[in-house]
């Protein structure tokens, strides 16, 4: 996973997380996530991972550990919801 960093309109920084292929369907998710936490950021998913543009580059390696957390906790949600609902299932059925 690499950043990439450039600005973008009225002078706003502009970063681009790469996201692996095999995390991608897992982007959606994760962007609801970083966008409550980070409020004043603007997250677009893109061909290449994650685009954030900011208006200042003080946290950006936070923004970029967040993101990334954020897609992997995405990811093991996905991967364990119907273990979740089985069990659920199986401890509430009589």
């Amino acid at each position: 996973m690499e950043i990439s960093d450039q600005v973008g309109l009225h002078g706003a920084e502009q970063i681009t997380i790469e996201i692996p292929q095999n995390f991608r369907s897992f982007v959606d998710g994760a962007l609801v996530r970083v966008r409550a936490q980070y409020p004043s950021l603007r997250f677009v998913a893109s061909a290449a991972g994650i685009e954030v543009s900011c208006t200042s580059s003080g946290d950006l390696d936070d923004v970029r550990k967040s993101v990334l957390h954020a897609v992997y906790r995405e990811k093991i949600y996905v991967e364990t919801l119907p273990l979740r609902q089985a069990l659920i299932e199986a401890v509430t059925a009589k």
